[in-house]
């Protein structure tokens, strides 16, 4: 999978704080991150466990914090996104967001 630069509008959905891409190996593919090494290993191994456990059935995973910016995981072919959410956001309705954004982003031109 080539890496869409369309996928850098990410931060401009609402409640979106931060964001980091992840190629298959735990690379950077793009990030908008204050601390990208350290989030990318913590995106990444939490990533391919999620993966190894859920498989195809794995579509995002939230991880709730004590200061409410929850991170949140989602797959994209061979790549991770990890999102870190504004603090008062609804982490579910974000999720819904970036996953309508996400299948915008990989719909196939011409298809429906």
């Amino acid at each position: 999978m080539v890496f869409p630069e369309k996928f850098l509008q990410i931060s401009k959905i609402k409640g979106v704080a931060q964001y980091i891409f992840l190629d298959n190996r735990g690379n950077v593919a793009a990030h908008d991150i204050k601390d990208p090494e350290r989030a990318s290993e913590m995106v990444f191994s939490s990533g391919q466990n999620i993966q190894a456990i859920g498989r195809n059935n794995f579509k995002y995973a939230v991880f709730s914090r004590k200061n409410k910016k929850s991170i949140i995981i989602f797959p994209i072919g061979n790549y991770f996104l990890g999102v870190v959410k504004q603090k008062d956001t609804d982490a579910l309705a974000l999720v819904e967001n970036i996953l309508k954004f996400l299948h915008g982003c990989l719909k196939k031109p011409g298809s429906v």
